[in-house]
């Protein structure tokens, strides 16, 4: 009898939960028992030492070095040119233009893309982009794979495995494989109700529950969320990169990070794992005090990096400006190369990398701007490619009025993005060998003065992407 009643309070709190959206089934979000009882051993376990951060596993190594990587947010959103999640609060000042709740969740009942990933994974690829990020599941609750639980393929076009599809495109066009996940999700029955979708009403709209019934749900969810990130770990092979985006329950305050990143390895023992598993600063509060713990930290989100904030860092940023926020731009209208230089120099000259998002359209597939873009990376790839991809950080910010990168002791690139114009300084206190412009090949003239490289390049040796000269000691 309890059985029962239990199931029916399930099925009452998830009507209450979905309101108009009947195309969703509450029974997908009935968690078995066993799957609750692993999700509360693996928080629960007592660990026989601190977690190290970031990953010494050797196959982690890579990632200091990766320089660029792709973001894709793609999903239910991208056929509307909708921000993912976002867009459906209403009033809310990131929403990209709002897209009511109906009309965004109605998306997966048409949702049955021609995707086509491998040719343009093959060209960012080729374009200096060493990794790809794909949103396996945004705080929507739409998964890209036949989960067992939840929203998602599964239950509107049985047999196809958009994680898979993309996965392998990776692997065939040599990059290396990460995976976006949001632990939240707006669907999940006894966490929001439908006020949570308008920025006015959000903050009272949580069900009224009991702190025992507000507890057991939270147990659920956290079933829930165990179980999809085990399948992501485990139905892919090998998974580079895990980038997670938020778990979050009122009131729960410890969501033991360093089990569930210790159980993550013991599947996955190379992968590299963000910050924002549970300590997550909000975007409309950036001063805020959260904790930053993961394999390295991502607290330059559409912000220019301005100080090395860990050992392994990342700064992700949008790419298009022309609406959609981080889903598709109808417009496609990217920001110009020398944004991009900006964004990527102010990265790598600390030792990050950078991540920059292009939304897929419906289909999944990129537009031919995209790809002009990616041409201009090569281009300038094949000339100084060499000054960021894998480059080091400065030898110091103070050295220097542009920004450097090296490679070794030996070599130092300055870095003249388009908006320098005056005379550039670099304090060496060693005579170079050689000081060359590396689009051209050609010499740079320049004077040694007081330990201080000193040169400016003519205006007809000025480009609008990223001047780099080399100085070889």
């Amino acid at each position: 009898m309890k059985k029962v009643s239990l199931f029916i309070y399930a099925i009452l709190v998830s009507v209450a939960a979905f309101g108009q959206r009947e195309f969703v089934d509450p029974a997908w979000y009935i968690i078995d028992k066993a799957d609750i009882d692993r999700a509360i051993s693996i928080t629960g376990k007592t660990l026989k030492r601190p977690l190290a951060y970031p990953n010494p596993s050797k196959g982690a190594q890579w990632f200091p070095e990766a320089s660029l990587g792709l973001f894709m947010h793609w999903g239910i959103h991208s056929p509307l040119d909708a921000q993912p999640s976002w867009g459906m609060i209403k009033g809310y000042r990131w929403n990209g233009g709002y897209t009511a709740p109906d009309l965004y969740y109605g998306q997966a009942k048409t949702f049955n893309p021609d995707y086509h990933p491998l040719e343009y994974l093959k060209a960012a690829k080729e374009a200096g982009f060493t990794y790809a990020v794909l949103t396996a599941r945004h705080h929507d609750g739409y998964s890209l794979w036949p989960s067992k639980y939840g929203f998602g393929v599964k239950h509107f076009f049985p047999g196809r495995d958009l994680v898979k599809e993309y996965v392998d495109a990776c692997r065939e066009a040599g990059l290396r494989v990460g995976l976006y996940y949001s632990p939240r999700d707006w669907l999940f029955p006894g966490d929001v109700t439908d006020d949570w979708f308008d920025a006015e009403t959000w903050a009272d709209s949580r069900p009224k529950v009991t702190p025992e019934e507000d507890r057991a749900n939270y147990l659920k969810f956290l079933g829930y969320v165990i179980t999809q990130l085990e399948e992501l770990l485990t139905n892919y092979g090998k998974i580079d990169v895990l980038w997670l985006d938020g778990m979050g329950w009122k009131d729960v305050n410890d969501h033991s990070n360093d089990q569930v990143y210790s159980w993550i390895r013991s599947i996955q023992p190379d992968i590299v794992i963000n910050d924002r598993w549970a300590n997550v600063v909000d975007p409309d509060n950036p001063q805020g005090t959260s904790a930053r713990v993961g394999d390295f930290t991502t607290p330059f989100e559409c912000i220019k990096p301005a100080y090395r904030p860990s050992e392994w860092f990342e700064h992700c940023h949008i790419w298009t400006c022309g609406g959609g926020g981080w889903g598709h731009d109808r417009t496609q209208t990217f920001r110009p190369l020398s944004w991009f230089f900006d964004e990527y120099v102010a990265s790598r000259s600390i030792g990050g990398n950078f991540l920059p998002n292009v939304g897929p359209d419906g289909n999944g597939n990129m537009s031919d701007v995209f790809y002009s873009k990616l041409d201009s990376l090569k281009a300038w790839r094949a000339h100084s490619g060499e000054s960021l991809e894998g480059a080091g950080p400065t030898p110091g910010a103070e050295l220097s009025n542009v920004p450097l990168t090296t490679r070794g002791k030996r070599i130092w690139y300055a870095h003249l993005r388009p908006d320098f114009t005056g005379q550039v300084s670099v304090m060496t206190s060693r005579r170079p060998s050689e000081v060359i412009l590396l689009r051209t090949g050609e010499p740079v003239r320049y004077m040694f003065v007081g330990g201080a490289v000193v040169f400016k390049l003519p205006n007809d040796s000025r480009t609008k992407t990223d001047d780099v000269v080399r100085i070889r000691f």
